[in-house]
Order: C-alpha cells, then sequence, then structure tokens
C-alpha cells in the first residue's frame, strides 16, 4: 500500500538523505585530488599514505551517495512526493521533473563510472570527470532555482526541503 507524502513538504528521512548528499558530494572535490596525486605518484615513486587514504574517502563516499541516492528513490516511489507548489505552470514543472531525473541519474552514473574506473578501466575516468562537470552544473541549476523559488516567487519550494511542511 502506498502512502502519500505530507501535501506540502518531504518527509524527514527524505530531507535528511538529501543534505547528507550534499555534503558527501563536497568531500568528493578534495579528495580526488588525492587521486590524481596518488595516480602521478605511481608515475615516479610511492604515493603519500595519507593521499592513499583520501583515495579511499572519495571511493566509500560514492558508494555511500548511491546508496542514498537510491533509498531517496525507493522512498519517491514508496511515499510519493509533495504537488508542485500553487502557481508552476505545466513548463516549470516539465523542467523541474526533468532537473530531478538528470541530478538522480548522474548521482548514480557517477559512483559506477568510478567504481569502474578504479577497478575495471581507468579508461572510463574521462567520462567520470565530464560527469562530475556535469554534477556541478546540475547542483547549481538546483540551487539557484530552489532561491530563486524563496526569493522570487516567494514560494515554499525551498522550505519543503529545509523543514518540511509549513
Amino acid at each position: 500500500m502506498r502512502r502519500a507524502a505530507p501535501p506540502d513538504g518531504f518527509p524527514l528521512a527524505h530531507r535528511l538523505m538529501h543534505w547528507t548528499v550534499l555534503v558527501l558530494c563536497l568531500v568528493q572535490v578534495p579528495t580526488a585530488w588525492a587521486i590524481q596525486r596518488t595516480h602521478m605518484m605511481h608515475l615516479f615513486m610511492k604515493p603519500r599514505p595519507f593521499d592513499l587514504f583520501l583515495h579511499q574517502v572519495h571511493a566509500w563516499s560514492g558508494w555511500a551517495i548511491l546508496g542514498l541516492v537510491l533509498a531517496q528513490l525507493v522512498l519517491r516511489f514508496a511515499y510519493g512526493r509533495p504537488a508542485p507548489v500553487e502557481g508552476m505552470s505545466v513548463g516549470e514543472r516539465i523542467i523541474a521533473a526533468v532537473m530531478h531525473a538528470a541530478l538522480y541519474g548522474v548521482l548514480i552514473a557517477l559512483p559506477v563510472t568510478g567504481t569502474i574506473a578504479m577497478y575495471v578501466s581507468f579508461r572510463i575516468a574521462p567520462l567520470h570527470s565530464l560527469l562530475s562537470w556535469t554534477l556541478l552544473t546540475l547542483v547549481l541549476l538546483h540551487a539557484g532555482a530552489a532561491l530563486w523559488h524563496h526569493f522570487w516567487r516567494r514560494d515554499a519550494v525551498l522550505w519543503r526541503m529545509l523543514r518540511g511542511a509549513r
């Protein structure tokens, strides 16, 4: 039996996963630099232990992102999602749906391509890097849209992810 999400807010579990994914994505940036240093050092000498540790942090946080994103999708399909805020046009709803699908797709593809690059073939690394830049672009657009809703439209879109129902 499918239960509906609150009509004007996301469940606490979904909000916590959303913000945890953001924090883990931020962890990915400096740890990715360590991966590049590790691979460069392998050409000339033994990599630094701290860089190897950061390489592992990058991998484990990537897998945590994958798990959380898949859990978010399960929640979304099991409990639904809040109805669109009043006043959103059909075009805006389509753009929001495409944006969320793209975010979920890239957040799933990044850990998969990273794992393949790490354990199967490093040849996929350029795709992984391209997906990283794509994610940055999508996140900036996503955050910009949330701020636009908050400050320009003055609707509850941002509040629904910050504190649930308002």
